[in-house]
């Protein structure tokens, strides 16, 4: 543990991980709660002497031993930076999530960061609001109904209430259009990026236009995410019901269910849920998700860029982390898997 701790041996620790992660032989499967539970005892202790360590990663049986005594060592114990043999920053500081202020474009173009206003009522443009810490909610009120854009940065989330009562939590770099009244037949709000919504009952029906697809529904709860660099709008339903149509083709979705949207055809499969909304908690979740897919994520969550040297490795995660934690932290987690990088600023160069 002690010569763990000391980061002095990091390349044949990696190593002897690889090696163990690339084995196969006689492995006994624990169940998912056991190993949960395995996993908890041993965070709760280090806990005691280090603050707020809640650290998961679900693990390969062949190499739980090894990774959960040097898992336990790297995230819990005292460090040294990495050497300059291995290529990565010296001095560089953590890279974290940055604070900017998500945006307010009101229906008249004026550009307001929402951290420069004061919290309580704001009357903007005709419409009014409360703002609160990370999120704003409308009341109906106003003259007349205009359109809004509540847009995040990187590495920023917010939370809005719309004039109908409905409820949308905003994961980072998104943008959501929304009128400040709803009038009409209908309810329309557009969004590129990522979503939830929580979609209070009504008469009229409640649609959420992406780029790639519509999504339709009367009451439900649903996270939409259709982010361009995706190439794909993925609605994932967590209760209720919604209809989504793309181009000429349409289809009803249930309960724990998803559909993934390419080319305006439309497939539906079983959806994990937890995954598809742990943003929301702050956390990343991974459940056999490409290098590509990760590094997306890490790009809108750390404002950084990323490229690739000699193409994308075929590695894939499974996974939880918190978002909390510094980018480095989390290169860690990818080396360990075979993902070789270099940090140069704050451009990410995977090498493999």
């Amino acid at each position: 543990m002690a010569l763990i701790a000391a980061g002095q041996h990091d390349e044949q620790l990696l190593e002897l991980i690889a090696t163990v992660m690339a084995e196969t032989g006689e492995e006994t499967a624990v169940p998912d709660d056991k190993a949960a539970a395995i996993l908890a005892t041993i965070l709760q202790t280090k806990a005691k002497q280090r603050h707020r360590i809640r650290r998961m990663l679900r693990l390969t049986a062949a190499a739980a031993a090894v990774l959960l005594i040097a898992g336990a060592a790297w995230w819990l114990l005292p460090r040294q930076r990495p050497t300059a043999k291995q290529g990565h920053a010296l001095t560089q500081a953590p890279i974290t999530a940055p604070h900017n202020s998500a945006l307010l474009i009101t229906g008249d173009g004026r550009r307001i960061p929402l951290d420069s206003l004061q919290q309580g009522m704001v009357d903007t443009a005709g419409a009014q609001f409360r703002l609160a810490a990370g999120s704003i909610a409308y009341n109906g009120q106003g003259d007349a109904a205009t359109f809004n854009t509540l847009a995040t940065p990187r590495g920023r989330t917010f939370h809005l209430r719309l004039p109908d009562g409905s409820e949308v939590w905003l994961n980072a770099a998104s943008t959501l259009t929304y009128p400040t009244r709803f009038t009409g037949n209908n309810r329309e709000v557009q969004l590129d990026g990522e979503a939830y919504f929580e979609i209070a009952a009504a008469t009229q029906p409640f649609f959420v236009k992406t780029p790639g697809a519509v999504v339709k529904v009367l009451g439900t709860g649903f996270n939409v995410n259709a982010y361009t660099d995706n190439h794909h709008t993925i609605t994932t339903l967590l209760h209720g019901a919604v209809n989504i149509a793309a181009g000429t083709r349409q289809a009803l979705l249930r309960p724990g269910q998803q559909a993934q949207v390419t080319d305006q055809d439309i497939r539906i499969s079983p959806a994990d849920t937890s995954s598809a909304i742990a943003w929301k908690s702050g956390r990343f979740s991974f459940s056999g998700a490409g290098i590509g897919t990760v590094m997306n994520e890490l790009q809108r969550w750390y404002d950084i860029d990323v490229k690739y040297e000699n193409g994308i490795p075929d590695i894939r995660f499974e996974g939880k982390l918190e978002r909390n934690l510094p980018l480095e932290h989390v290169l860690h987690i990818l080396e360990i898997s075979n993902v070789h990088y270099r940090l140069e600023g704050r451009t990410v160069i995977i090498t493999q």
